[in-house]
């Protein structure tokens, strides 16, 4: 469960280059990686709280650059954490977008809306 001591690593993690992503990734302890599966699932397979024109920007993102096999397996808890691990190097620049999307929808839930 994402709790808001993970919310900075998110932060980091969604401004970094794909290159620089894939290096982290190796060195990630798997708790950190659950955490980022959690919020790939979430940004996919929840009703996140963004306006009408980003949902539709991060939808056709999602189409021309990401894996939906790929995602799938990154958001799928019964698969082993080294093949979901393996999959979120794979995914490469659509990484960083998604959880760019999840820290809004997280903030939200941990700060409270002011």
């Amino acid at each position: 469960m994402i709790q808001n001591k993970h919310l900075p690593l998110i932060t980091v993690l969604s401004r970094m280059k794909p290159e620089d992503l894939s290096v982290i990734l190796d060195v990630l302890p798997d708790e950190a990686t659950e955490i980022i599966c959690e919020c790939v699932y979430n940004v996919l397979n929840t009703d996140i709280n963004l306006p009408a024109k980003k949902k539709a920007h991060l939808r056709k993102f999602i189409k021309s650059n990401c894996s939906v096999h790929r995602l799938a397996k990154i958001s799928k808890k019964s698969c082993p954490i080294s093949k979901r691990k393996k999959a979120l190097k794979q995914e490469g620049k659509g990484l960083p977008l998604l959880l760019g999307a999840a820290i809004p929808f997280l903030m939200d839930l941990f700060m409270g809306k002011k």
